[in-house]
This record gives structure tokens, sequence and C-alpha cells, in this order.
């Protein structure tokens, strides 16, 4: 695939354009390129992907609403490190161990807790 590059607006460059072709082997100055028989990467996608999709990213307490870098630090020494374990909690038994904190207020930040996540 023969693509066009424009330089526009560079700070040291004249504005300028080139041609470059996509290829088999990659991005070349020619449609003609040699492909080379070594294997310099041995890897397969499906695989990157499939241990890419079983890590799960963990969800920072503090983007759930309600909970800032004080209460989340609160929330981690008894214990809750994710949402998960949030959810988890329960509202009595958490607020009794957090001064300040009700089981009224732990309920709404499990609620905000599953919309954050869609549940």
């Amino acid at each position: 695939m023969k693509r066009r590059a424009v330089i526009v607006d560079a700070p040291d460059l004249p504005p300028n354009e080139c041609e470059f072709f996509i290829t088999a082997a990659g991005i070349a100055d020619t449609e003609q390129i040699e492909i080379p028989d070594e294997k310099s990467l041995d890897f397969k996608v499906e695989t990157l992907y499939e241990e890419s999709a079983e890590e799960e990213p963990s969800i920072a307490l503090t983007t759930v609403k309600g909970i800032g870098k004080g209460t989340a630090e609160s929330l981690e020494t008894e214990g809750i490190i994710t949402v998960e374990d949030l959810l988890g909690a329960d509202p009595e038994n958490l607020s009794s161990k957090i001064s300040g904190i009700s089981p009224k207020k732990v309920n709404e930040w499990q609620n905000n807790a599953k919309a954050l996540i869609g549940t």
C-alpha cells in the first residue's frame, strides 16, 4: 500500500512530504522488499492477547464517587484494596472500623462502585 506523509508544522523542519509503502515486512521506502528467512520475533498474537485478557485491570478505589485519597488509605488499612473488596465488605462491620464513616455511607460507596463497573 502506497501512502504519503506530510510534515505540516515542525519546529526545525520546513513543510515537506514523502511517500512510503506498507509491506509484508513493515514500512519501507520501496514496494519491492525482500522478507528475510530468519524469524526475529517468535511469538503469536493470540498468545499475547490471551495473556493480557486473563489479567483483569484493578479499578482504583479513588475512582469510586465519594472516596478520596485519605479514605482510600483508611480502607486499605482495613484490607479493602480493590473495588471488588469494597463490594464484598459488610457495611456495618466496615463502618465500625473506620472513624466517622456510617453504614449508610459504605452502602453509598458500594452503589457507586456497582455503577462504575456496570453491575
